[in-house]
């Protein structure tokens, strides 16, 4: 079969959560165009906290930190580029999505996904 990745996915998932609403809650600060809510705030504290207790209870083992990062990072891009699309008028979102796809390529080397897979016969 496969070999077990080391890397839990559920840290990476909430990383990918606070990035987004991290975001969001800036964007709604910031930006007048952006409609205010307080979902984003709520959303990121919640996120947080469940980082954290994981954090709390289970080992960074690997490349773990490092894949929590980019997956952070993957997140911020991601809101950005998807924000400056429903708002054309505050920018452009060229560098969002290419450091979005460049941040991914790198997550699926590190996870494994897409270099350096052994198919066994």
């Amino acid at each position: 079969m496969h070999e077990p990745n080391a890397i839990p996915k559920k840290p990476l998932l909430l990383a990918l959560l606070i990035g987004i609403c991290g975001d969001a809650f800036l964007s709604v600060l910031t930006e007048s165009a952006v409609p205010f809510s307080f979902f984003p705030l709520i959303a990121l504290v919640l996120a947080a906290y469940q980082l954290y207790q994981h954090y709390r209870h289970e080992p960074m083992v690997g490349n773990t930190p490092t894949c929590m990062v980019l997956s952070f990072f993957i997140g911020v891009f991601g809101h950005s580029a998807l924000i400056k699309v429903q708002y054309p008028d505050l920018g452009s979102n060229f560098f969002s999505l290419i450091a979005m796809l460049l941040l991914l390529a790198v997550l699926s080397i590190k996870l494994g996904v897409s270099v350096g897979k052994k198919v066994k016969e």
